[in-house]
């Protein structure tokens, strides 16, 4: 989670107490979302091409937890849950970053629907893709789903 989010030069910055977590806009590869209908809160998935950099604020207790961070998660992937409140500031600065992006509709999430001839995904959308890949594909590239 965070408290902030942010665009800083070419990053995306999501900060919390603990560090700052920076995003290279043009390392992004895929973003996908989905929705855990009826609550208000959404799936988001975020892949790189380039790691994500963790920068701790100061104190012992950040350090120890930009440690974990740092070598407990895949740099190249952001995987987490946000309520309707807190994605809405997130996707207007993804939108700025990526003009390309899709970005969803959130009160009609419960009519999302992706339907590539093969797979249908109910509740799930790409919002962006920089090799424009269909959703079933994003999903088997980046070791989410099987063939």
């Amino acid at each position: 989670m965070f408290d902030k989010c942010y665009l800083e030069d070419h990053f995306l910055i999501l900060e919390n107490p603990f560090l700052k977590e920076k995003i290279i806009f043009n390392s992004i590869d895929d973003i996908v979302i989905s929705s855990q209908f009826p609550s208000r809160k959404y799936s988001l998935y975020m892949f790189f091409s380039q790691p994500v950099q963790y920068e701790q604020k100061k104190g012992w207790w950040n350090k120890i937890i930009c440690a974990i961070m740092n070598n407990n998660n895949n740099p190249y992937q952001i995987k987490r849950t946000y309520y309707d409140n807190e994605i809405e500031p997130l996707l207007a600065l993804i939108k700025e970053g990526l003009p390309e992006a899709d970005l969803p509709d959130l009160k009609n999430r419960l009519f999302w629907r992706t339907d590539d001839g093969k797979n249908a995904f109910s509740k799930m959308r790409v919002m962006y893709s920089r090799e424009r890949i269909p959703l079933a594909n994003i999903l088997r590239k980046h070791g989410m789903m099987r063939e």
